[in-house]
């Protein structure tokens, strides 16, 4: 099974009491990235500009939920760990003018939700 190393909610790298670096596999991993995926401002990957999602669209769009929905399943439609998305519930814009957007995913065999605040 693959793994990868772990990031906190603000992207920094976990270490554990014993300052070892640690790891993500499975499911974990999974949302892990996918979380990376949704953080990412499309274009800012001088290496890969179409990765992340085209939050400048979306601001501009008002916060349009139907258009945060569409950039979300294009940019998650390359991670080939995603057998299918089978519900996505985008919350109002609070008072810090941050969304919370609930995915509900298929795997290879296995049903996980994913949770992501943008």
């Amino acid at each position: 099974m693959t793994w990868d190393f772990k990031f906190d909610d603000n992207g920094d790298i976990v270490v554990n009491e014993l300052k070892q670096l640690e790891t993500v596999e499975g499911a974990d991993r999974t949302k892990q990235h996918i979380m990376h995926i949704l953080k990412t401002v499309r274009g800012s990957d001088p290496f890969d500009p179409d990765f992340g999602v085209d939050w400048l669209k979306i601001k501009r769009s008002g916060y349009n939920r139907t258009l945060i929905e569409h950039e979300v399943r294009k940019a998650l439609a390359g991670y080939d760990e995603i057998k299918s998305i089978d519900g996505i519930e985008i919350s109002e814009l609070d008072s810090d003018r941050k969304v919370r957007i609930r995915l509900y995913l298929t795997l290879d065999g296995s049903k996980i939700s994913a949770e992501v605040v943008v």
